[in-house]
């Protein structure tokens, strides 16, 4: 991951390194069909939603479960963290290259994912605050709502294979390929 300046409120060094994740491990070459699935496929399913005049309901509800989410996704930054501090002396060094380099792209999923997650509580949060919750949401709140659920779920996924892939290499010793 590299340095650059920008300000201290800028999330766009995190939405550029998670992006940069998005690679096959081989040939450090993007994969579209990888884009296709992760923004296309929550596109798909709000676009199913307009199509089908779907209207999200119990927003509060949704609120809660979505801030929830995100606090234990930044308790996985903190034991990610915590892990690889632990056994950067311990691993081989053909091995600990491999989980350095794991442990910054997990560290680039995790930081996105609670980007998504804060950015789709204050989301909720400004719905609840000012909407009517005992009406369904329109449309247009609907879809961004769905996008972005679905898209988080995606990197939830893609983090939980990432962390498999490092508990294996420390326990095994050895390289596990990345997801």
């Amino acid at each position: 991951m590299r340095r650059t300046e920008s300000s201290k409120f800028s999330a766009l060094v995190l939405v550029q390194d998670h992006y940069n994740t998005l690679r096959n491990y081989s040939t450090k070459r993007s994969r579209p069909a990888d884009y296709l699935i992760y923004l296309g496929l929550p596109a798909l399913l709000a676009g199913l939603v307009w199509y089908l005049d779907g209207r999200a309901r119990n927003v509060p509800d949704v609120l809660a479960a979505v801030a929830i989410l995100t606090g234990l996704i930044f308790n996985v930054f903190v034991l990610i963290f915590d892990l690889t501090a632990r056994a950067a002396d311990t691993l081989p060094l053909g091995v600990r290259e491999f989980v350095d380099q794991l442990a910054d792209e997990l560290r680039a999923n995790v930081s996105y994912a609670v980007l998504v997650g804060i950015l789709l509580t204050g989301l909720l949060g400004g719905l609840v605050m000012f909407t009517d919750v005992d009406k369904p949401l329109n449309r247009l709140a609907t879809m961004m709502v769905v996008f972005a659920c679905a898209h988080l779920l995606l990197t939830i996924f893609m983090i939980l294979k990432r962390v498999r892939a490092m508990f294996r290499s420390f326990r095994l010793r050895r390289e596990e390929p990345i997801p």
